[in-house]
């Protein structure tokens, strides 16, 4: 074995490089944890101290630390190891390292591991030492960051340059191909390659490890025309969906705490972790996904969402709840009331307030009740027959029957109507599975069971400005859908008017667009019309491709029938539909 190897493996400890990502509970001289490698209720997975080693008696996934890591992280044998040396403090001195038979080299992901860290280091330096960095600085102690939580988070800023950073990286002996598939850099249609961030604040996101995978900016001075954030590219260390800010230096007081909470962005993070709130993280430039709330729920049993009170706020709250309670995830949702907008602004006010309103959290489903009901003002027979139209999918798709019986007794009683009526309309309704392809049984993400026409009016109801990106592809589409109706009538005549739409209509369209931004972040800039382009591209094609075939069908039967002044028509439209 290389003696790297070794010095590694010394230099850690299984369970506490396990515990970064597990719960673990003592079982004898050994520790349990549920396995991450398939999915159970009761825990499967043994560590060994002594042996170093872990082994799942559910999976009989198994090995050492090492292995462990390539595991998890997805990562080669290398790869896994140069992130426990990083750990440990252990400098590889070569490129290659051998392990039993074999030989193991570093690759593009090491570079881009390393790319990030010198990307990370360099911008830190500007922040906090160079003159050009002042406004930086002047903006950040505004916001009431201190030096050390500056210096904690490793806050950076990228200078108002092109290529500042290519140059550094190149003098680092990297390519500019290689901070672009890092992320750290963009190549225009041009081919022209510069620096992604520029005159930005840099707050590096790392992996669980501490290990840097990506970053996210925030301009310093707003010119009008650039984005206000904007995201590293995902790249082979950094898949969003996967990702939570600040986990690094939360898992533990999450444990502690026994309760993660969600907020939405990196400064709601980095202010409660400084007022002490540390069992506070965010989501990764992305909505809240189902393999984030998995991550999540290995350090804690409960989960508390705080999201902005507008409407893509609460919108990513209902989908982040909606999905935790198909999967027998418990979730509460903390409430911020005026005249406050965010956790930064109560905890400046006074931290006691933030504190107060963790501790009062409600159970979600409760909350949004609670929201339709304070929203609808007038609780008339139209608000309420809205009102289970957008929630009985929700209870329905619940996986605890014990807690879909709660809900329809809550709603019942804040409705005023009966159990039974409302148990007969939840056996009527659909949930998010059954909404438009009831016979699906995959496990298919939800929005790709859904009709591209549903997906991309699901996108226009949730920013009806995106209607003006369609042209003819709606011309000759149909639905059978009744709610669709009104909107795709909306769509082809240019002009989409929510208020016109009816309130039953205006529910189904509510919960469509819930469904179609389960995977997207509507507050990245440029997200939903980069989607909708998408979506339309498809449409035209599968549009171009129904022609080609129906062309075929016609091609087909003038041949058979001998109609060859038909057949030279036909070959001639066919040959420029297909130019």
């Amino acid at each position: 074995m290389d003696n790297q190897v070794q010095e590694v493996k010394d230099r850690v400890d299984i369970v506490e490089v396990i515990s970064s990502y597990l719960t673990l509970k003592k079982a004898g001289s050994n520790f349990k944890a549920n396995c991450p490698f398939h999915n159970e209720k009761t825990p499967s997975m043994m560590i060994s101290p002594e042996r170093q080693s872990f082994k799942c008696f559910g999976c009989s996934e198994g090995g050492d630390v090492i292995t462990f890591i390539e595991k998890i992280e997805g990562l080669d044998f290398f790869n896994a190891l140069k992130l426990l040396a990083d750990k440990a403090g252990v400098q590889l001195k070569s490129e290659k390292v051998k392990f039993g038979d074999k030989e193991f080299t570093s690759d593009r992901k090491t570079r881009i591991y390393e790319i990030n860290e010198w990307t990370k280091r360099v911008y830190h330096k500007i922040l906090t030492d160079h003159p050009k960095a002042e406004k930086a600085r002047e903006y950040l102690k505004g916001r009431g960051l201190t030096v050390e939580t500056i210096s904690a988070f490793e806050i950076g800023y990228a200078p108002a340059a092109w290529d500042f950073l290519l140059k550094f990286l190149g003098s680092k002996g990297y390519t500019e191909k290689e901070a672009v598939e890092a992320g750290v850099a963009v190549q225009s249609d041009n081919g022209k390659i510069f620096d992604r961030f520029r005159g930005r604040i840099i707050f590096p996101i790392s992996n669980i490890l501490g290990n840097t995978v990506a970053f996210t900016s925030r301009i310093l001075e707003d010119d009008g025309k650039s984005a206000k954030y904007v995201n590293s590219s995902e790249s082979p260390i950094y898949i969003k969906g996967k990702t939570i800010y600040g986990l690094d230096k939360a898992k533990l007081p999450i444990k502690e705490a026994n309760q993660a909470v969600v907020v939405e962005g990196n400064m709601d993070v980095i202010a409660c972790h400084q007022a002490g709130f540390r069992n506070t993280v965010a989501c990764s430039g992305t909505a809240l996904t189902l393999d984030q709330l998995k991550i999540l729920t290995r350090y804690g049993g409960e989960i508390v969402f705080c999201f902005d009170a507008d409407n893509a706020g609460q919108t990513a709250m209902k989908r982040a709840v909606r999905i935790a309670l198909e999967n027998d995830m418990t979730t509460k949702t903390i409430s911020i009331t005026k005249p406050y907008k965010d956790p930064d602004d109560m905890i400046k006010k006074d931290p006691s307030i933030w504190k107060k309103a963790v501790a009062e959290a409600r159970p979600s489903l409760e909350y949004w009740i609670d929201q339709l009901i304070e929203n609808a003002g007038k609780l008339d027979v139209t608000a309420k027959k809205t009102i289970a139209k957008e929630i009985l999918p929700v209870v329905k798709a619940i996986f605890s029957d014990i807690e879909k019986e709660h809900y329809i007794r809550y709603l019942s009683q804040k409705l005023l109507v009966s159990e039974k009526s409302l148990s007969e309309a939840l056996n009527k309704s659909k949930t998010d599975r059954e909404f438009s392809h009831p016979e699906v049984k995959s496990e298919l993400p939800e929005a790709e069971k859904l009709s591209l026409v549903e997906r991309i009016l699901g996108l226009v109801w949730a920013d009806p400005s995106l209607a003006k990106e369609i042209g003819n592809e709606f011309e000759d589409v149909q639905s059978s859908e009744k709610y669709l109706v009104d909107l795709l009538a909306m769509v082809k005549a240019k002009s989409v008017d929510k208020e016109k739409i009816r309130p039953e209509f205006a529910a189904e369209l509510d919960q469509l667009t819930i469904t179609v931004l389960k995977d997207i972040d509507p507050e990245a800039d440029g997200a939903l019309s980069e989607e909708i382009k998408y979506l339309l591209g498809r449409q035209r094609s599968d549009q171009k491709e129904t022609i080609k075939d129906d062309f075929a069908r016609r091609i087909r039967e003038a041949e058979q029938k001998g109609d060859k002044e038909l057949l030279k028509k036909l070959l001639q439209e066919f040959s420029t539909l297909i130019k």
